[in-house]
């Protein structure tokens, strides 16, 4: 194992074969491919402490469900066998703001090259595949007082009033409930949002963290850039994703562009609401009168048929209707008196094509359920909680996260139990 500093109190290979403990985090640590991260500062200052220690000690944080940095230092010192296992000496563990420091100031961008080969030795390995690919995303809370639902002056509407400790968090909508009375109790909340595309084995390939304001469907289209880019995943390969990705832009770039096939269902709020056609095709209106074509036109991505008010465009079928609009619609003699006008969508495009009623759509989109079980996974440990203030600190805590589960699977492989590569606390028992 690399940097691993074995101690002469004890007998280290009879700790393996005695303890699940000690035998889960060789295997990870084994599997833990740190090339390209400096471990040690040799330019002007001291030394330091090896960062790659630092790497290993969140890896037993995530994994242990370690909510802060001084819990994660005294768990570590109640465990010296797992202390020289990351790399620190026996009864010299950094102080707390070192750890602060190392997520601070290290690249993100060297903590998920780091993931990036340990996904492709799976990959090559046969043990993941890229024909099922799944998108989705989960909130980040930052740590602010805006988030303690305790705090009767908590801000949860006013987006330009940023928490004075987390300049880079935004306000986004994190959950609802139903009241009694059919109401919506909207719950907001101040963070981050990590996304993911997870392969249908369970394994995080790509993943990025970034304010609430950035929509799902624009960070999905770089996920899938950059999937292609270091996996080059095939022509027909399946993505799915929520209703919160029907957007056409990601269509396109699925379809078209990436030449394979979105599994998403409509978006209610995308949809427009079923318009009761006449005897020639056109919407009637809420009078009951079919409607007069109105001209067509393509609006950026859509093409659109419009119809406007039948007695407004027809002057002989309006003297049949000497009182006006038998419903007395508003926009028949108020403001313009234009009339009501109604909209078809009529775009043939990759998401009209999608077979959201087939039996085929249904059964592939099961499979969305692999990545339910990956942030379950994954747990609220960090998912719903950071206790970090920086941008690049929580980016970095959450590459991490994401990278314990690759490792775990690839702990798993090599230990020939390729069943167990979800299993994060059992892939290493005895028997």
């Amino acid at each position: 194992m690399r940097d691993f500093q074995r101690s002469l109190f004890y007998n280290y290979d009879a700790f393996l074969a005695t303890s699940d403990f000690y035998r889960k985090y060789h295997a990870i640590f084994s599997a833990l491919d740190l090339t390209g991260l400096p471990n040690l500062n040799t330019g002007v200052g001291r030394t330091g402490y090896p960062r790659h220690a630092f790497v290993r000690a969140y890896i037993v944080k995530h994994l242990e469900e370690i909510k802060s940095v001084p819990r994660l230092i005294e768990f570590l010192d109640a465990h010296p066998m797992l202390t020289e296992m990351c790399g620190f000496n026996m009864g010299c563990l950094p102080d707390e703001s070192q750890f602060y420091r190392f997520l601070k100031e290290t690249r993100n961008s060297l903590l998920q090259q780091i993931h990036h080969r340990a996904n492709k030795t799976l990959i090559e390995g046969q043990t993941v595949t890229l024909r099922q690919l799944i998108i989705d995303s989960k909130p980040v809370l930052a740590a602010t007082r805006e988030n303690n639902l305790k705090n009767p002056n908590r801000n949860t509407r006013d987006k330009f009033k940023k928490p004075r400790r987390n300049p880079q968090a935004t306000l986004g909508y994190y959950s609802y409930q139903m009241r009694n009375d059919g109401s919506k109790n909207v719950d907001f909340f101040w963070g981050y949002r990590t996304h993911v595309i997870v392969s249908a084995e369970g394994v995080p390939l790509v993943e990025a963290t970034l304010p609430n304001d950035r929509t799902d469907a624009k960070v999905a289209e770089t996920l899938i850039r950059k999937l292609k880019r270091l996996y080059k995943f095939k022509r027909g390969t399946i993505f799915l994703g929520d209703c919160g990705y029907d957007v056409r832009d990601l269509y396109n770039l699925i379809v078209n562009q990436m030449k394979s096939h979105a599994f998403i269902p409509i978006n209610p709020r995308n949809a427009q609401q079923p318009k009761m056609l006449g005897p020639h095709g056109c919407p009637v209106c809420e009078a009951g009168l079919e409607m007069t074509s109105g001209g067509a036109w393509r609006e950026g991505q859509r093409d659109r048929l419009k119809f406007r008010c039948p007695l407004k465009a027809n002057r002989k079928l309006s003297e049949k209707y000497p009182k006006g609009c038998p419903v007395n619609h508003p926009r028949y003699c108020q403001g313009k008196a234009y009339g009501c006008t109604k909209y078809l969508d009529v775009t043939d495009d990759a998401r009209s094509r999608v077979p959201r009623d087939s039996l085929l759509f249904k059964e592939i989109y099961k499979w969305r359920v692999v990545v339910e079980q990956y942030f379950s996974r994954l747990g609220e440990r960090e998912v719903e909680q950071t206790t970090h203030y920086k941008l690049r600190s929580v980016k970095n805590q959450m590459t991490i996260a994401h990278l314990c589960m690759s490792l775990v699977a690839l702990a798993a492989v090599q230990m020939q139990r390729s069943e167990k590569i979800r299993c994060y606390r059992t892939f290493a028992r005895a028997g």
